[in-house]
């Protein structure tokens, strides 16, 4: 009996912990609030450039279609099928003229400045390479998706970039999974050379379901104790 008493201890720990962090349904993660963890306006920009980088990961288009009441099963299937096991990043970058006129980048402008880098947690930095050749349906799907964006926000949606790249690892583990822990790092430069670095950090606390402090408040999935009380979380 003895011996079964810590056993039971530690059970009991790791169930509360595991209840801890609790994962969201797709269906109750609010896209607007996923948007806003997976999308940074880089240091560095002044004022007079403007950038906007978005990491898209496969949880946004499951969260959207799990809403869609209009699309059929097999088209939503279809969706989730060309998004699997890639990573997209969508990035916007233009100068400002005197009078607030935008000049856009180009892709490959973009392109040729641009690093991406991710980093787990407690491992070393991994740069990511944009994949040369994408699925027809893939293609498609994005093309359809910038006149929405456009329709939303106007030339910046029009003029964002779509890279892709490839989440597959060969322990069949995705390289950029939105619950883990680590950093996403986009690097670019200006036409005039100034460096400029967006941030994402990983998890994503829009995917989980809010722990609270003991005020009442939510607390950050990134957080280990309460910024109000000081009490582990």
């Amino acid at each position: 009996m003895k011996k079964l008493l810590p056993s039971l201890a530690l059970i009991l720990l790791m169930s509360t912990q595991a209840l801890a962090i609790e994962r969201k349904p797709l269906a109750d993660v609010p896209t607007d609030q996923l948007t806003e963890d997976t999308q940074v306006m880089p240091k560095g920009a002044g004022d007079d450039h403007a950038a906007v980088v978005w990491w898209i990961p496969t949880e946004f288009w499951q969260a959207i279609l799990s809403r869609d009441t209009f699309s059929s099963e097999a088209d939503k299937q279809a969706t989730i099928d060309a998004v699997s096991g890639v990573s997209i990043l969508a990035v916007v970058q233009a100068d400002i003229t005197q009078m607030g006129a935008f000049k856009f980048y180009p892709k490959q402008e973009i392109e040729d400045t641009m690093r991406v880098t991710f980093t787990p947690e407690g491992d070393d930095p991994v740069v990511l390479k944009p994949m040369k050749e994408l699925d027809p349906d893939l293609e498609m799907m994005l093309s359809a998706f910038r006149p929405i964006l456009a329709g939303a926000i106007g030339n910046l949606g029009s003029n964002l970039q779509f890279f892709v790249y490839d989440d597959k690892q060969a322990d069949s583990d995705r390289l950029l999974d939105p619950y883990s822990t680590g950093t996403l790092a986009v690097d670019l430069t200006k036409r005039n050379g100034d460096a400029m670095e967006g941030t994402i950090e990983l998890p994503l606390n829009s995917l989980f379901v809010p722990r609270k402090c003991p005020n009442g408040r939510d607390a950050h999935i990134s957080w280990d104790y309460c910024p109000w009380s000081g009490e582990r979380l």
